[in-house]
């Protein structure tokens, strides 16, 4: 049986630390990409309307490809002071990712290596895919969950200062890369 042989600089993580803004500097490149006609998909979590979790600042993700939506958060009413996950909407979320993955794009966009995965939930299966499909994954990590990130990837990928010119430089050394092969 052959040993899977990954490439560790086509899946990289911006680690992050608290009060960064890594869900606007993810959403931004993926519309820069997008613009410029990469086959970018994926998922990339919104910035809040509002600081904390409650009915002004429910968490929610945008489809990279197709710009729709995605609720994460029930609607608890308009007495509620905070959110609560909605559990269908993570599983369709999820199930875009594994669409999206199995489609072969430029670059697959995944929110976030976050809590749920660190704890082996969440999309941690979709992401696991993704990159042992030798997908070019791009996502985000909070500098405290970096031991879980690394015992998950095996210490293996890119780790990204929280820079969008830092991103800029991976995404176009990786294009580089896929432009040689072509």
């Amino acid at each position: 049986m052959n040993a899977l042989v990954l490439d560790p600089n086509r899946f990289a993580a911006i680690v992050y630390d608290d009060g960064a803004k890594v869900d606007g500097l993810m959403s931004n490149f993926a519309r820069e990409l997008v613009d410029a006609g990469v086959d970018a998909r994926g998922i990339v979590q919104l910035p809040p309307d509002a600081e904390g979790c409650g009915p002004g600042a429910l968490m929610k993700l945008r489809d990279v490809a197709t710009g729709e939506i995605i609720p994460l958060c029930q609607d608890l009413g308009p007495g509620a002071g905070s959110c609560c996950l909605d559990a269908s909407a993570l599983a369709g979320a999820a199930h875009r990712l594994r669409r999206a993955a199995s489609a072969s794009p430029d670059i697959l966009f995944f929110s976030k290596f976050g809590k749920q995965e660190a704890q082996g939930r969440g999309m941690r299966a979709e992401l696991a895919y993704a990159i042992s499909e030798g997908r070019t994954v791009l996502t985000a990590v909070k500098r405290s969950l970096l031991p879980a990130w690394n015992s998950f990837t095996g210490g293996q990928g890119t780790l990204l200062e929280h820079r969008l010119w830092v991103v800029r430089n991976w995404w176009d050394d990786i294009a580089y890369v896929r432009a040689r092969a072509a």
